[in-house]
């Protein structure tokens, strides 16, 4: 198999796996949310599902890993700028990519929900609970 068929199948591997990360997390969130007291989906609980979500992620790491290998050279060529105009184009493109990424996963940090308050109030009683 030459070199190009096996980073087409690491990009698609990887984005499966992408996927179903994202799927099971939200699912985590709220599909199981915390305090689901028992409760299961397909035979499996919470902690179940979030030692899928950690695999699936740690088998994510493992492929992004494999997928900078593979381009061991285009990252020496940026890094060592002896790359041509149309290399400098694609890494401004994924710089400003970034940016956006890290910009869209800040907004729950920085925006306050309107109910906050009241979530708030409502975890304090859940935690009071026996």
């Amino acid at each position: 198999m030459n070199r190009s068929m096996v980073i087409k199948y690491v990009d698609i591997i990887s984005f499966i796996t992408l996927v179903f990360m994202t799927a099971t997390g939200i699912f985590l969130e709220y599909v199981l949310p915390e305090r689901s007291r028992g409760m299961s989906v397909l035979g499996l609980t919470r902690h179940q599902w979030g030692d899928i979500h950690y695999y699936v992620a740690l088998f994510f790491l493992l492929m992004m890993s494999l997928h900078l290998l593979l381009h061991i050279k285009f990252i020496k060529s940026v890094i060592l700028r002896t790359s041509s105009k149309e290399i400098k184009y694609r890494v401004a493109v994924g710089f400003l990519g970034l940016v956006g990424l890290f910009s869209l996963v800040s907004v729950p940090f920085i925006v306050e929900t309107k109910n906050s308050e009241k979530l708030r109030e409502m975890r304090w009683y859940e935690q009071s609970l026996p």
